[in-house]
């Protein structure tokens, strides 16, 4: 990864294949510990499950920060705050910010060739190129190879000492001699004062976005647009006795007992000749298991945890093992919601959950009429079944347990 930053305040890690940007009041040793992870864990989980653990949890508290890493020939970035980026890809050029978000922007991009960060506005200074380190940057830009995705094969060294910008830091000026009427001292070594470590600055108050309500809208995505998806909290699903189809695919409110959902099992999957892109070494391994979902544009991601999907979807959960997977689809005719899916495993059974949308959701089962979802109902799924979002995405659901 050829980097070139410009000099600024904000913290810039950088390290093979990935770049962390946090604002200037972080603390250090937010920084330090985010420099000794990195390496062996360069991941955009590792970056907010710092964050999130210096914050006590909470996302509401979560600083601005961008945070950008290779996965292979692709690029997977997030942005909070009042931050920019620029990403090239191999047919589209493509604009993200990370304001007006109440959690973070996650996209995951295909094909990325260069990418640019502007963290805040810089002085006209000419950019500095930076293999690995922690710098002080308002702005970066990085052309991407096919190595950055590569795991590190030794530790880069203890955390550097960040102190004041070099715009900021005068150097000191040697003491003056003596008159020169008075007779001039043997040469002496000039003392060399002991190194002082500048102290970080405190944090201070900064505006935070409102918490995550759980709120939606029926049929205004305006009002999502403001407010983000529901994220709705675990429970058993309703059993209620199955009732006859309402016309024309419409959800008539019925859920499926354990003991139909066990028969239904014994049905081969339909099958599904999408392309596979996996999001994450984590999905790959996880899903003999648990269990996948497979979308149409050839992302994957395994069932070990909560998915979200949607055009900008957002998430109210805490760090750490209960991190959703956060997956971003295009929408060229806004077909889809901000948060349109959620997908929860719980214990041997997985439901889905139609966040309130616009324009809906509809299962598709192989042999049985579609279903149209109804909004903030869940409804259990199977092996074989496809979820349509709308605007020619699709989710599609294999190796269920």
């Amino acid at each position: 990864m050829q980097t070139i930053y410009r000099p600024g305040q904000w913290f810039l890690i950088v390290i093979p294949g990935a770049l962390v940007a946090l604002p200037p009041d972080v603390p250090g040793d937010v920084v330090g510990r985010l420099w000794e992870r990195m390496p062996e864990e360069k991941t955009l989980a590792t970056v907010v499950d710092v964050l999130t653990t210096h914050v006590g949890g909470s996302f509401a508290a979560l600083p601005s920060f961008v945070a950008a890493v290779a996965e292979g020939a692709d690029l997977r970035i997030a942005l909070r705050g009042a931050v920019s980026a620029h990403v090239e890809c191999a047919t589209e050029s493509i604009e993200l910010s990370g304001e007006d978000v109440t959690t973070w922007n996650e996209r995951f991009l295909g094909g990325a060739t260069k990418i640019e960060i502007t963290v805040e506005t810089a002085a006209d200074a000419d950019g500095l190129p930076v293999q690995s380190g922690i710098v002080r940057a308002a702005g970066v830009s990085a052309e991407l190879e096919p190595s950055d995705a590569e795991p590190l094969t030794a530790a880069l060294g203890p955390a550097p000492i960040v102190g004041e910008s070099a715009a900021g830091t005068a150097a000191a000026e040697p003491v003056a001699g003596e008159p020169a009427s008075q007779p001039e001292p043997e040469p002496q070594p000039e003392p060399q004062p002991e190194p002082v470590e500048e102290p970080l600055p405190p944090i201070e108050d900064v505006f935070l976005p409102p918490t995550e309500v759980t709120l939606a809208p029926i049929v205004d995505d305006d009002f999502d647009q403001l407010w983000g998806a529901t994220v709705h909290t675990g429970g058993t699903p309703p059993v209620a006795p199955p009732a006859p189809s309402a016309p024309e695919g419409d959800h008539d409110g019925s859920t499926v007992s354990a003991a139909e959902l066990r028969a239904l099992r014994q049905q081969p999957p339909a099958p599904n000749d999408a392309p596979t892109e996996v999001l994450d070494v984590a999905a790959a391994q996880g899903a003999a298991s648990a269990g996948r979902i497979r979308l149409s544009t050839g992302q994957v991601a395994a069932l070990d945890r909560t998915v979200i999907i949607g055009r900008r979807p957002r998430s109210t959960r805490a760090s750490g093992a209960n991190l959703p997977h956060l997956i971003a689809v295009e929408s060229p005719q806004q077909d889809i919601s901000r948060s349109h899916l959620e997908v929860r495993p719980e214990g041997d059974t997985v439901v889905i959950i139609d966040l309130h949308t616009t324009n809906g959701s509809t299962l598709l089962r192989p042999g049985a009429d579609p279903v149209r979802l109804h909004p903030g109902e869940q409804t259990l799924v199977l092996s074989g079944d496809v979820v349509d979002l709308g605007d020619g995405v699709t989710v599609a659901f294999e190796d269920l347990p």
